[in-house]
């Protein structure tokens, strides 16, 4: 077992059961379980975009593009095909101008959504080059940078690079897919298109990649990226390579691993294999993933590279390899955030492994992602701030006649409980943990849950819905949601002494105004609410007879 496995299996259950977190929606069969492990509670942030899924059967889940909050648990869904199969949707990440962008591979394009979750434009490849579903960069000045490629027939019965030995001839009349990178204007007109068939010789390919000599999946690109002197970089998983590519002359700058690899690697003598997702992370270093599957030992690393292109050197500044038996036989990616953490998805990984890692700079584990096994997901994306505000629905609290009540905001056209109800409201009769899905945009957005913990006292974690106190004592709470400052209104009947309180679902106190005396009829006091962290507060006013809780949301 290698150390990783034997920290994990050295948890006690309780705190297992306190790690493995993941509220899913009622109908939760058509998503993969996800189990989050996290390490270090106080550095898992902001939210996880991801579309897991198996290219072979059994297709037991949906293929669903999802949110994940910082600790695992479902916020978005959204499936395209209402039954099984295999993935249908890949890619599901925010571009740099705010919207989101996923490919759908039975239309063999790239849509486009608003914050709203709707659909609001798509782009594909022109001229009769199939668009290629792994990549699509909005650059700056609102461009689009996307590939397809381009089947030309080509003589190969003289490289014997072909079938399980990669030693039968290819075909005199081979039909070769290579690389075409196209740019498309903010107008989506067409402004410049480079194409691979004219600047690389077949013999560039790696053979070890190589198998139907009739139909060659020759460069197959797999990410591109802006460079930050406005020129492109281009990953060929089939070269083994990574090429700069001049947006001006379209002339080949530079090649970077591979049989072609001009570069002296300074303190890397593994050379990376079958690499995806090369990006720029500053003016002199990029990143990229290594699946490793054809290095020897097999053996996949996420890698930060500072590359001196005049002297044509490169350094390895930066690496992280999750246990040096495993490897990666397809897709992967690695993200470095501005905080310096990482998030590396490891693709389709040999069995036993999570697959994937946020990690601090210094390596240490901020939290690992498993799924059901043969699942995995293309790439996986950490945003620490969205770019808009995610419009949950509420859950309000009310004791009626004795029983008590979770209400969801009135107007949606479905309801999913986590109980399994599809009503607006659900009576609460015991502990646990609720939570209900929405309709919102193409997809379900959830509420936040509520964890329930006293049965006689059901409502206190989640707020009691503007009912007065049991001595006349009201309290109001403007504006819910809050974003700077939340008012506290509340009436007396008579004299008394008050104690406001703020406090988080966990019960931590936040904010205490001390205990003051007051007269009879309307007062009001405030909280400074502009350094918390967006979620679910809780408001009380305790007297010597009562206290009222109200729920507050903090955006």
């Amino acid at each position: 077992m290698n150390s990783k496995s034997a920290r994990f299996f050295s948890f006690t259950m309780a705190a297992l059961l306190c790690c493995l977190v993941g509220p899913v929606p009622a109908h939760s069969q058509t998503i993969p379980p996800l189990n989050m492990v996290i390490w270090d509670t106080s550095a898992t942030q902001g939210y996880y975009f991801l579309i897991p899924y198996t290219n072979s059967p059994p297709y037991t889940y949906n293929n669903n593009m999802l949110i994940l909050d910082h600790v695992g648990r479902v916020v978005f869904y959204r499936y395209v095909e209402d039954s099984p199969g295999a993935y249908q949707i890949i890619d599901f990440k925010i571009q740099p101008d705010g919207r989101m962008s996923y490919f759908n591979l039975p239309k063999m394009r790239f849509y486009l959504m608003d914050s709203t979750f709707m659909v609001v434009d798509s782009i594909e490849c022109l001229h009769g080059f199939t668009t290629d579903q792994h990549d699509l960069q909005i650059i700056p000045g609102g461009h689009y940078l996307l590939f397809g490629t381009e089947t030309r027939i080509m003589n190969l019965s003289s490289y014997h690079w072909f079938g399980f030995n990669h030693t039968q001839p290819g075909s005199a009349s081979a039909q070769v897919m290579g690389v075409v990178i196209q740019e498309f204007d903010e107008n989506k007109n067409l402004v410049w298109e480079w194409k691979g068939h004219d600047h690389y010789q077949f013999g560039d390919v790696n053979q070890t990649w190589l198998m139907n000599p009739n139909k060659v999946d020759w460069t197959h690109a797999n990410a591109v990226e802006c460079d930050q002197d406005g020129n492109v970089l281009l990953s060929l998983r089939h070269f083994n390579e990574i090429t700069k590519i001049s947006r001006t002359s379209g002339n080949i700058i530079w090649r970077f691993g591979g049989k072609q690899n001009q570069f002296q690697f300074l303190n890397d003598t593994v050379r990376f294999t079958g690499q995806h997702d090369i990006r720029r992370v500053s003016p002199t270093n990029i990143t990229l993933f290594d699946n490793g599957q054809y290095t020897n030992p097999r053996m996949c690393r996420a890698l930060e590279y500072q590359l001196d292109e005049t002297a044509l050197t490169a350094a390895l500044v930066w690496d992280y390899v999750y246990d040096s038996s495993m490897y990666s036989g397809a897709c992967g990616s690695f993200q470095t955030l501005e905080n310096g953490n990482r998030i590396i998805d490891f693709g389709f990984t040999n069995s036993g492994y999570p697959w994937m890692v946020a990690v601090k700079p210094d390596r240490s584990t901020i939290a690992e992602m498993w799924y059901p096994s043969g699942y995995s997901s293309y790439r996986s994306f950490n945003y620490p701030q969205l770019p808009w505000q995610l419009h949950r629905p509420v859950i309000e609290c009310r004791k009626t006649g004795g029983n008590y009540y979770l209400d969801a905001d009135p107007g949606y056209d479905s309801y999913s409980w986590s109980t399994g109800d599809t009503t607006t409201s659900i009576q609460i009769n015991d502990t646990g943990t609720y939570w209900v899905f929405v309709p919102y945009g193409t997809g379900f957005i959830s509420s936040e849950p509520i964890t329930v913990t006293d049965p006689l006292h059901p409502c206190v974690p989640v707020g009691i819905a503007s009912t007065p106190g049991s001595d006349g004592v009201e309290a109001m709470c403007l504006p819910n949601p809050a974003t700077d400052r939340i008012r506290i209104l509340f009436d007396l009947p008579a004299p008394a002494a008050v104690c406001l309180a703020l406090t988080d679902l966990l019960g931590k106190t936040v904010q205490i105004n001390s205990t003051a005396n007051y007269s009879s009829g309307r007062h009001e006091q405030s909280f400074d609410v502009s350094s918390l962290p967006g979620g679910i507060y809780i408001v009380s006013l305790t007297t010597e007879r009562e206290q009222i809780i109200r729920k507050v949301v903090i955006r």
